[in-house]
């Protein structure tokens, strides 16, 4: 009750605000209503307790042990932005996950809070500070904007989605930007900033993105990567690597690929290191129905420690976590995951659309134990306002 409450205050405060911004304010109110529902069965392999279409924070955080079926409403996000003049600007998304914890614990969480400056140098310098999506990889940030129902397998396992820090944003061209950060930490301050497992040396990264082709229609490529010391040891550094893009072949017919390195230095032991990709191929069958078909794969290549388990003291960078605010500590063990699904999505009107999916994942621990399976359909209702 209080959650609604909560919301109820929200949404009644934002009222006001609507009304003045169709009489020509500069206020913009936006956001999401996504709700799912699935079936999965479990992996005879519980070894990689994120497999599966509802392991992406959908369902299970320790993983799926039983045949499920669920009805899920996986946000109701507000966004509110608000120019002040030509070169300031703030911005505020706000989740309301009301089955699952986010990575901060509770039910509501502030996917983005930040105040941008636009500093005339050159073309346009912009100069942001809060909290912002990491802009790492294929994958967007909210479920809504897939063509699919689940997240790939990488965006799961290996990358940070929502960070705290500042970053600055240039644009060489109309073509080419360029955006360099520094952050409390990759892990979505899953790691609190002055706890014992983080470093008080903040994180770095960068995206080099550049586009071509018609409006409406672009094909883009992006490098990122990003490193720093994320433990209070200062002892190994966690860094990554991605190169993801999509290219539009045609009018109706695109092709997404994404290729990851990570590693994760241990102050003792192994250090972990992953590599993972995926490759999408997505077509438009008409201006309302399209279909997806989606490979993607992580390999765990050493999870630190002895035998795939962290040494003691080592909090690995990622810890398992349940939801899109953080992100999941590759597999769970040393081994490889290979994800297949296919999806189709139809747009019902504008704003809203519905997404059905059905796919496998197929895991293999290095130590062995057999290979597990992991079946599951899901589908999704979107509305964007």
């Amino acid at each position: 009750m209080k959650k609604l409450l909560v919301l109820a205050a929200i949404v009644a405060l934002a009222m006001p605000a609507m009304a003045r911004a169709e009489e020509g304010s500069e206020l913009e109110i936006s956001g999401n209503v996504t709700t799912v529902a699935g079936w999965q069965r479990p992996s005879n392999n519980p070894a990689f307790p994120v497999s599966g279409i509802l392991a992406d924070g959908l369902a299970a955080p320790g993983g799926l042990t039983t045949d499920t079926f669920g009805f899920f409403v996986d946000q109701v996000e507000l966004d509110l932005a608000k120019s002040f003049g030509e070169n300031i600007r703030i911005r505020a998304d706000i989740d309301f996950t009301p089955h699952r914890v986010v990575a901060g614990g509770g039910q509501v969480e502030i996917e983005q809070a930040y105040v941008t400056a636009n500093i005339p140098a050159g073309n346009g310098l912009e100069f942001l500070l809060g909290r912002f999506n990491s802009g790492i990889g294929l994958d967007p940030i909210d479920r809504n904007e897939l063509s699919t129902v689940s997240f790939s397998s990488v965006h799961r396992t290996l990358l940070p989605h929502n960070m705290t820090g500042m970053r600055l944003g240039y644009d060489f061209s109309e073509a080419t930007r360029l955006e360099m950060f520094v952050v409390n930490n990759l892990n979505g301050d899953v790691t609190p900033p002055g706890s014992a497992a983080d470093s008080d040396i903040p994180s770095f990264g960068f995206n080099l993105s550049y586009n071509w082709g018609d409006e409406g229609n672009k094909s883009w490529v992006k490098f990122s990567g990003a490193g720093g010391p994320e433990r209070a040891t200062k002892k190994g550094w966690s860094f990554l690597g991605d190169l993801s893009g999509n290219f539009a072949v045609s009018d109706a017919f695109w092709i997404g690929a994404e290729g990851v390195y990570r590693q994760d230095d241990a102050p003792v032991a192994d250090n972990a290191q992953y590599i993972g990709g995926q490759l999408k191929a997505r077509y438009a069958f008409s201006d309302v129905w399209d279909g997806t078909l989606r490979y993607g794969f992580v390999w765990d290549l050493d999870n630190g420690g002895v035998g795939g388990v962290p040494a003691t003291g080592y909090v690995p960078a990622n810890p398992v976590l349940v939801g899109t605010t953080g992100v999941l500590a590759g597999l769970g063990a040393e081994g490889q995951m290979h994800s297949l699904s296919l999806a189709t999505s139809y747009q019902i009107t504008d704003g809203a659309k519905f997404v059905i999916e059905g796919g496998i994942d197929l895991s293999r621990a290095s130590a062995g134990g057999g290979t597990g399976m992991t079946p599951g359909i899901a589908g999704m209702f979107a509305y964007s306002f």
